[in-house]
């Protein structure tokens, strides 16, 4: 019997929300004279690439009336031809005819633009036109446009991967012989960009490389990389290799671009040199493959390497060479060598990264564990740093992972480090001058601004005036271009007197 009445209940109630909703007096909307409101009189829309599309930006319309309105239209004033589309409630543009606003309420117009070509930079203007009854208001749109050179790919190279994983696939486009890219305007690039074997790919001063999600570099074994290879450039004036988001949210994102081989992979065999340089904002920012050779394979000089998704700089067995080069803020590693080789003079290292990091910003290793948790061996022969500083948020930014059976040769000689003083496992002493020769163990580096990209020492910082002039001697000239001789800071930056 109850279970009866619930029913007949559920019956009563939906007739009556039934009977309700039919006798509700429908909404009459009115075409008249009205001054509406808008929550901007200008939508700005971020500087964009010709050709390619913007974000989407947005404005709200408001009916301050006691009326129901239907606007006659909303349009924009440039119609078709205008670089600028318009939504309006689901509705594309450029004209938008009788739509209904409630009185006190509000919708929202979504404004997208892309830019066609034309010249460098040039400046895209139109508005957008609300008439009601016979009231027109607008709203202005502006936009700048950049012209660039695309770099898209023209091939695919497939790698079976084991069940049930998908094929991998690597979208790419080889560079013509001995390419040089200049300044001009900017370079965008879809997959992968590949110097081939036996040529050489140089980038002069000041040119500005964008590159899209999942896209990159890859330097074939045989190529040559050779950033700024004249040393005319400046910290002013780099070759940056960034993502192609040019909204100002977009400057220090990390993992916008870079693939399955990392953003710039130097592949085994192949030579990457980098002057006055700035790479930021990817996944992995420079992979340097294995090599047998006891030259280096990357060079750095003058160069910044921040804002990446993994590290900053990784070597598998490679050989790295970094003067006056401050690597910082990567959500794994700054720098992660595992083997190989690596000398660093006057560098920074500093990782302020935002979300929850367990990695040291400095990773030195031996082996590696492979699927199976087999244990890989992997020689450190060389791991020298001088005149460095290593720090960031962490309380152990260097870390050192040593087996028996390969090499493991490293030294800190005058290096402001953070470092766990008694580590567990205990793979190293810091009492043993042979690894850490006159070392500033977790003093503050009272760097001026990290979170701000302001990697130089504060008129406070132990940093100042105690580095050894051996290394100084190599690297006389600071990244920010001043002499650090006779009193060198610690570090990539030197600071003025």
């Amino acid at each position: 019997m109850a279970k009866i009445q619930k029913i007949v209940l559920r019956a009563v109630v939906l007739a009556t929300l039934l009977w309700t909703a039919a006798c509700s007096p429908e909404m009459n909307f009115v075409d008249r004279d009205a001054v509406l409101r808008f929550s901007e009189d200008t939508v700005f829309l971020d500087t964009v690439f010709a050709q390619v599309g913007s974000s989407t930006r947005s404005v709200r319309v408001i009916n301050p009336t006691s009326d129901n309105l239907r606007i006659k239209r909303i349009e924009l004033a440039g119609g078709a031809s205008s670089p600028f589309r318009i939504n309006v409630n689901g509705n594309v543009g450029p004209s938008v005819e009788d739509v209904e606003l409630a009185a006190g309420d509000s919708l929202w117009i979504f404004v997208e633009v892309t830019a066609p070509p034309q010249g460098a930079q040039f400046l895209y203007t139109d508005s957008i036109v609300v008439q009601t009854g016979t009231v027109r208001q607008d709203i202005d749109l502006v936009t700048l446009a950049l012209d660039a050179h695309f770099h898209y790919p023209t091939n695919e190279l497939v790698i079976p991967q084991p069940e049930p994983n998908k094929p991998l696939r690597i979208p790419y486009k080889i560079l013509p012989p001995n390419t040089v890219w200049t300044n001009d305007k900017p370079h965008v690039v879809y997959g992968y960009l590949v110097v081939d074997s036996a040529q050489t790919f140089r980038i002069e001063p000041g040119t500005q490389i964008h590159f899209h999600a999942n896209s990159g570099l890859w330097v074939y074994r045989g190529g040559t990389l050779e950033v700024d290879p004249l040393s005319l450039g400046s910290q002013q004036n780099p070759v940056v290799f960034q993502g192609d988001r040019l909204e100002p949210f977009y400057d220090d994102i990390p993992g916008q671009w870079g693939g399955a081989l990392g953003g710039i992979f130097v592949q085994s065999g192949a030579t990457a040199k980098f002057q006055n340089a700035v790479v930021k904002n990817g996944t992995v920012g420079i992979r340097v493959d294995s090599t047998a050779s006891s030259t280096p394979n990357l060079i750095l000089h003058n160069t910044v390497v921040e804002h990446h998704s993994r590290a900053g700089i990784y070597s598998g067995f490679g050989n790295v060479r970094a003067t006056n080069t401050v690597v910082a803020d990567a959500g794994l590693y700054g720098v992660y060598a595992l083997g190989g080789r690596v000398a660093m003079d006057h560098c920074t290292v500093a990782n302020y990264f935002g979300s929850g990091r367990s990695t040291p910003t400095l990773g030195l290793f031996n082996y590696y564990e492979d699927a199976n948790q087999v244990k890989r061996l992997r020689p450190l022969l060389q791991a020298d740093f001088a005149n460095c500083i290593v720090t960031g948020n962490n309380v152990q930014e260097v870390g050192i992972g040593k087996v028996d059976g390969a090499a493991f040769n490293y030294k800190f000689d005058k290096c402001l480090l953070t470092i766990r003083t008694q580590p567990d496992p205990p793979v190293y002493s810091l009492s043993n001058l042979t690894h850490f020769d006159g070392c500033l163990i977790n003093q503050s580096a009272r760097l001026k601004s990290p979170l701000q990209s302001n990697y130089l020492p504060d008129s406070l910082s132990p940093a100042l005036n105690v580095g050894r002039l051996p290394a100084a001697q190599r690297v006389p000239i600071s990244l920010n271009g001043l002499s650090r001789l006779p009193f060198p800071d610690l570090g990539a930056l030197e600071r003025p007197n």
